[in-house]
């Protein structure tokens, strides 16, 4: 199969129009028609649905994309072993992850790694769009706080707290830990119900038969740590804190809030040996850096 027409075809997916996948692809738009009627053609059935309204896909079209993905993806990856034999150096990896992820856990390691490691870039996305960027070969390996894909290669590296982080001379400010029961009784600073942060905080506070209302709804992180430096009240988050603000871990009565961080790869990667060590390296890097016992 063709791999440049499934990659065509991946392009219209995503870009939504022929016109917008031609510019990502430099194809001219005519000859990107005449490829996907061709790919179609050699496969039996149709990809899209055309009409004056545009293009959208079929139901077998639909079925097909993943299918095209994983076999992108996977000569990606067969690409990336090649050129690492060729050169006889090992390949730097990309690992995929959410964007507070990358900036108080990958980035840090990377850091510790020094010259020898093997991170060479980082992917951000959204937590539930995490584990889709290694099955179609944009990453090789995830960091994730969701649970992953039953096809992945899976291990628990370490786990994150969610945390109620507020002013030093906040009157909750000394104690080890706070129960949320006394928490949605402040004014408090939360992420928008899309966040995964939230979502875990309600469900925490639905669970223990309590109902809140927000003081202040923000989708910036940084916001909210201002906003709660500012004194404006406490704000719930994961991220490590900043503005001077203390941390203190939320208490449900079973145990603090905590995110599980999972290490995800394709066991059939060309590097899942290297995939595993470095994430043995940052599983050992959490435990030092976020000991279970600090919480």
């Amino acid at each position: 199969m063709d791999l440049r027409l499934l990659r065509y075809f991946l392009a219209v997916c995503e870009a939504g129009t022929l016109h917008g996948a031609a510019a990502v692809v430099h194809v001219a738009q005519p000859s990107l028609s005449r490829q996907i009627r061709r790919l179609e053609q050699d496969l039996g059935f149709d990809l899209f649905d055309r009409s004056a309204r545009g293009l959208a896909l079929t139901a077998a079209g639909r079925r097909f994309r993943p299918v095209a993905e994983d076999l992108v993806g996977r000569a990606a990856q067969a690409g990336a072993t090649a050129h690492a034999i060729a050169r006889g150096t090992a390949p730097e990896l990309t690992v995929v992850t959410a964007p507070t992820t990358a900036t108080d856990i990958v980035a840090p390691f990377i850091v510790r790694a020094g010259p020898d490691g093997v991170i060479g870039n980082v992917v951000e996305a959204m937590p539930e769009h995490v584990y889709a960027a290694v099955a179609t070969g944009r990453a090789d390996f995830a960091v994730g706080t969701r649970i992953p894909p039953a096809e992945f290669r899976t291990k628990v590296i370490g786990h994150a707290y969610l945390w109620a982080q507020m002013r030093r001379d906040h009157p909750l400010a000394d104690r080890e830990t706070v129960d949320i029961a006394e928490l949605v009784t402040q004014p408090l600073i939360v992420m928008s119900r899309a966040h995964g942060v939230r979502q875990m905080f309600d469900s925490a506070a639905a669970s223990a038969g309590l109902r809140f209302t927000a003081s202040l709804e923000t989708e910036s992180p940084p916001l909210a740590q201002a906003l709660a430096a500012a004194g404006r009240g406490i704000c719930i988050l994961s991220d490590d804190p900043r503005f001077g603000l203390t941390t203190t871990p939320i208490e449900t009565g079973t145990g603090p809030l905590v995110i599980t961080l999972f290490g995800v790869w394709d066991e059939m990667h060309y590097a899942s040996a290297q995939i595993e060590r470095c994430l043995d390296e940052m599983e050992q890097f959490l435990v030092e850096t976020y000991p279970p016992n600090s919480v």
